[in-house]
């Protein structure tokens, strides 16, 4: 809560409300100015936001609002030269709405450290109050005089009243916000003509019976900036960037640090102060997921741990785990093909098998447990494509013995593998992991999201796997494959995290309910997923398709336009110009691409993963 406005989540809403939901992170006015941690709000009152890393900016939305209206009623015209009485809050968020607009800015306040901050947020001249104004802009202004002079403080306004007539030149404007005591008309104000106006707050349509009470929107075309219009367009600043607001309020207060609130904005070393009430249990609905922070962020500090090896090899010694029809099928072809690299382990249960691709691949070892990968040094890289129960211990494994990983998804089958492997990650920073989420690496994938790149609205995402049947008795519907859910879908939620670039906070799931034994529901469902940018992403996953039909297909819908990919083979783009379309003769999902950018990483001096550790924390 700042002053009269806020931000915060969504917890509940009214039948007849479809602007947003529960969950959403919002910004908004309050109707009475109070601060409390719950506030019930009228629909055309909150704005909503598409990340949480601009929750707390948001929280000066309303007095954005009434800066931005205040710019507005004047008017600005590109190169006019106008004159800010009042550096508060408000008086800075002018100061940086008119240098967007084009402006010669001159800032005017009585407090020595407003002036100051207002010359770090871009203004051309500021000024005490104990200046020679009239001197000082009439210099400035080559004795022409400001074009605007925006009263947004009435006591500095009151210590140079006097002076205004004296330095706005004729047919000028003086703009007052709506709290502004006035009392000014005077002979030199009507000689020059000068025209004095008010704000209407926080828009042109504020009117608390008919906005706020009764929730009625003026129409766009006939009252274009309303106050709800007004602070969607302060918050599409900020989320641009474009408004500096972390200066304006460096300073929290909590409800155990209340009382300090008086001292500090007494003090005036604070533009503002921030009231923040703690997150309680009545939004716990609509917590972020729980993301490792501190994965990324220990990926950015090099610290004292296992020193990994293999970007001081040219010959990289690749250890793989497990050589099943994946492994013989995907990754030993690209691998052969590799320069720089060689298999020189095998690890497989069946000891027959390891024996026959060792001999076959000219690998020195053959091994049937994966402790013995690690008795002596014969690897560089372990790339894992055992059965999805074994993943978490064997990535643990060899992190440990500093080797680096790869790892056919997914990284883990439940939650305690997933702390497992947290809390190594934590502890040993900067390690060179990749699991095989290849869709990202497809080119049709990159293709499509350099054409989202610039969407203006969220994406709605549907996407089709026609999987076909699996027996009961396959490996993969046991507990040492954890189903395909976790086996395979998690492929396309990384997709859907790679295109929105947002993280997931709800997700909803229906499966498939048969009376017969052989249709299992865990291979016939429809997942829905909510990301925090508002986009929606569906899964339909289905082993009941006939087999001619493609296995992959999806659709995305945003901005009026439209893409189809179509098993990979096609792509084709509706409001998108004609390159865009694409056959190939080979699907080609990216297995390649990521395994070449993972042992590019591995060569540098500074290990970037492919694929963030926090992605992979999401999605796992």
């Amino acid at each position: 809560v700042c002053r009269n406005s806020y931000s915060g989540y969504v917890i509940a809403v009214g039948k007849k409300v479809t602007k947003v939901r529960p969950g959403d992170l919002v910004a908004g006015i309050t109707i009475d100015q109070q601060c409390i941690d719950l506030i019930c709000s009228p629909e055309n009152l909150v704005t909503k936001l598409t990340k949480k890393e601009h929750l707390r900016d948001a929280s000066i939305v309303g007095l954005g609002a009434i800066a931005l209206q205040l710019v507005r009623r004047a008017s600005l015209a590109l190169g006019e030269q106008v004159g800010i009485v009042g550096l508060g809050v408000i008086g800075q968020l002018v100061v940086q709405l008119g240098k967007l607009a084009g402006c010669f800015v001159i800032g005017i306040d009585q407090e020595l450290t407003a002036v100051n901050q207002a010359k770090n947020f871009g203004a051309d001249t500021v000024l005490h109050t104990t200046d020679n104004l009239k001197q000082e802009i009439a210099y400035l202004t080559e004795h022409h005089g400001l074009d605007v002079i925006m009263v947004t403080d009435p006591f500095t306004y009151q210590l140079i009243e006097q002076q205004v007539p004296h330095f706005i030149r004729k047919k000028g404007r003086i703009v007052f916000v709506e709290n502004v005591d006035i009392q000014l008309i005077d002979n030199l104000l009507q000689k020059k003509e000068i025209d004095v106006l008010l704000t209407g707050s926080f828009g042109s349509d504020y009117d608390g019976l008919v906005c706020e009470e009764q929730g009625i929107d003026y129409p766009y075309a006939y009252v274009r900036w309303t106050e709800q219009r007004n602070m969607q367009m302060i918050i599409s600043l900020i989320e641009q960037k474009k408004l500096n607001i972390i200066p304006l309020i460096k300073k929290e207060i909590t409800v155990d640090t209340i009382d300090q609130i008086d001292e500090q904005l007494a003090s005036k070393k604070e533009a503002g102060v921030i009231f923040c009430y703690q997150q309680d249990d009545y939004i716990s609905f609509s917590e972020q997921p729980k993301v490792s922070e501190r994965i990324d962020s220990a990926a950015a500090k090099i610290k004292d741990s296992i020193r990994f090896t293999p970007a001081t090899k040219d010959m990289l010694r690749i250890g793989l785990i497990g050589v099943g029809k994946f492994a013989r099928n995907k990754l030993i072809p690209i691998l052969v093909k590799k320069k720089g690299v060689r298999i020189n382990a095998i690890v497989d249960v069946d000891s027959n098998q390891a024996e026959r691709v060792s001999r076959l691949y000219g690998a020195a070892k053959a091994c049937v447990y994966d402790d013995d990968l690690f008795q002596e040094d014969i690897v560089d890289v372990v790339m894992i494509a055992s059965p999805h129960k074994y993943h978490a211990s064997q990535i643990c494994k060899a992190l440990e013995q500093g080797k680096a990983v790869f790892v056919e998804k997914p990284m883990a089958v439940n939650f305690e593998q997933l702390q497992q492997i947290r809390s190594l990650l934590q502890q040993k920073p900067f390690p060179p992991f990749c699991v095989d989420y290849n869709r990202s690496f497809a080119p049709f994938v990159k293709k499509i999201k350099k054409a989202i790149a610039q969407h203006c609205a969220p994406l709605m995402i549907h996407y089709r796997i026609n999987a076909g049947r699996i027996p009961q008795a396959h490996w993969i519907q046991t507990d040492i494959g954890a189903g395909r859910v976790i086996g395979e879908a998690c492929h396309i939620i990384d997709l859907f995290c790679f295109l929105t670039e947002a993280q997931p906070i709800s997700v909803s799931v229906e499966s498939l309910h048969a009376s017969r034994d052989d249709i299992f529901p865990t291979d016939n469902f429809c997942a829905q997923i909510r990301f925090d940018d508002g986009s929606l992403c569906s899964l339909f996953y289905s082993a009941l398709g006939h087999a001619q039909v493609s296995k992959e297909y999806m659709e995305i819908f945003f901005d009026s336009k439209t893409i189809i990919m179509d098993n990979y083979k096609s792509l084709h783009g509706f409001g998108l110009p004609p390159w865009f379309d694409e056959v190939a003769s080979v699907a080609d999902k990216g297995h390649k691409a990521l395994i070449d950018t993972f042992f590019a990483a591995l060569k540098q001096d500074m290990f970037i993963p492919p694929i963030s550790f926090r992605r992979l924390d999401i999605v796992a």
